[in-house]
């Protein structure tokens, strides 16, 4: 019997803690933790329901008796009060921003750098990371360099063969010029 017992507390226990059990349910649980004679395992619940039995009855009569009157404040004194409150909040603002456009920039983009590689994070020291930044951006640069001289030499091309095109052009249309002047001569 007291192992169905240990079971069925067990078993309230759970549902106590999601918050699933009833009024009834949770003074059957504030009874058993009030035995002497519990369990090992769960003697550990103890003081935790000897407060809410007990604890919270007396903190709720006790808060009752110290508990005074609320003074009511006209709606406008409130008012008076918001508006100094919010323009002193305004001016501490303005005063301590007002010092922070002497300080430099304390922003430090090489603090904190890491690789993660075969998932593995890595730290990179400061100095580390600015000479890997030099080193990319000046690898950047050369690819653009490099990306802007093919450009370059594709526009040159491109300049080229529309310069022979045209030549061509030029060449051919001499040539049926020569050609109908021949026949004319010719036929003379």
């Amino acid at each position: 019997m007291k192992a169905d017992e240990y079971t069925y507390i067990e078993n309230l226990l759970e549902r106590f803690f999601e918050g699933e059990t009833t009024n009834a349910e949770e003074q059957e649980l504030y009874a058993f933790f009030a035995r002497p004679d519990l369990p090992e395992h769960l003697e550990t619940y103890r003081p935790m329901f000897g407060f809410f039995a007990t604890g919270i009855v007396r903190e709720v009569e006790a808060g009752q008796e110290l508990s005074t009157p609320v003074r009511k404040i006209p709606f406008w004194k409130r008012g008076i009060w918001m508006g100094i409150a919010a323009a002193a909040s305004v001016l501490l603002f303005l005063f301590l921003n007002k010092w922070d456009g002497d300080k430099e920039d304390a922003f430090n983009p090489y603090a904190g750098s890491y690789i993660i590689r075969n998932g593995v994070k890595t730290e990179i020291p400061e100095e580390m990371a600015r000479e890997l930044d030099k080193v990319i951006r000046e690898t950047e640069k050369k690819q653009y360099e490099k990306e802007r001289l093919a450009l370059r030499s594709l526009q040159q091309y491109e300049k080229t063969m529309d310069h022979i095109r045209t030549k061509e052009t030029e060449a051919e249309q001499l040539e049926s010029a020569i050609e109908r002047l021949e026949r004319a001569f010719g036929e003379n």
